[in-house]
């Protein structure tokens, strides 16, 4: 069953009508209601935690050829939030490794990017999403001013340019009736048809487009308009930290601090880290 379209809000689901956009730049997760309890880990000998430096700006290596990151400076927050700092490591290794390297005890939990699906819970512990991938709309600020009852109804009749047999084409195929889709042969294609005005607009993961955005490549043409889409179906549930089945408490330790982070706003401030151009932020 489709889930739909999550506009903005962490909890609330386009089934149908208008969408209404709410004010939201840091994205939030957990429930402020939900209560976790960190089990003790006096008992833990070590918390390494794996990643890879193949995916930037959440994992990569820094000018030393060290783990850096979104997801590496998250995970030294989890050991501070969790006090056990001293006992926690975090080691880089190919992507294809990672899971072998968890099932073999070389490491406690993977933080580098895993998708959350039922296959993964079947055979792992997975945290609650702490990063989920919004779609955007960008268009060029030269364009005309959309205008109409809602964002939704002045987009009748556009051109909104999308990689061709992807998720973002299929979620405006099956949701936006009365726009013309423009398929194209990959991102470069969109970006560059948003920028020369080829196309009205563009629908595109919003991560991606935050960096294009700001790079010398955009040349400062282009926006985001209006604000993120969120869709389960189209685009999954999010990242998760990983860990073994048998790990229970770990993993309950590790949702607690990630949710207290957020509380504190520690995660806020990684997120603007890496993410100075917010792809969950409201544009007009």
């Amino acid at each position: 069953m489709k889930s739909g379209i999550k506009f903005i809000t962490a909890f609330t689901f386009f089934l149908g009508g208008e969408l209404s956009p709410v004010q939201a730049q840091t994205p939030t997760y957990y429930d402020p209601e939900w209560r976790i309890t960190a089990p003790s880990l006096a008992g833990l000998p070590r918390l390494r935690f794996l990643t890879s430096l193949d995916f930037p700006p959440f994992n990569f290596a820094d000018a030393n050829k060290k783990p850096t990151g979104f997801n590496v400076d998250l995970a030294r927050a989890i050991c501070i939030e969790l006090k056990i700092s001293a006992k926690c490591e975090i080691q880089a290794l190919p992507w294809a490794d990672l899971e072998p390297a968890l099932e073999a005890r070389r490491g406690e939990a993977i933080i580098a990017g895993t998708a959350i699906t039922a296959e993964k819970r079947a055979t792992y512990n997975l945290s609650h999403s702490y990063f989920k991938f919004p779609a955007r709309f960008i268009a060029n600020k030269s364009a005309e001013e959309l205008s109409g009852k809602s964002f939704v109804s002045s987009l009748k009749g556009k051109k909104i340019a999308a990689v061709a047999n992807s998720a973002h084409a299929a979620m405006l195929k099956a949701n936006f009736k009365d726009v013309e889709i423009v398929p194209m042969g990959g991102i470069q294609d969109v970006y560059s048809a948003v920028k020369s005005s080829e196309v009205d607009l563009a629908f595109v993961d919003g991560v991606s487009a935050s960096f294009w955005l700001s790079s010398t490549k955009a040349e400062n043409c282009c926006t985001y308009l209006s604000g993120p889409y969120y869709s389960e179906y189209y685009f999954g549930i999010g990242m998760a930290v990983v860990t073994r089945k048998q790990d229970v408490d770990l993993s309950v330790a590790i949702d607690s601090a990630m949710k207290n982070l957020e509380q504190t706003g520690k995660y806020k401030e990684i997120y603007q880290r890496y993410f100075p151009i917010s792809p969950h932020g409201q544009n007009f």
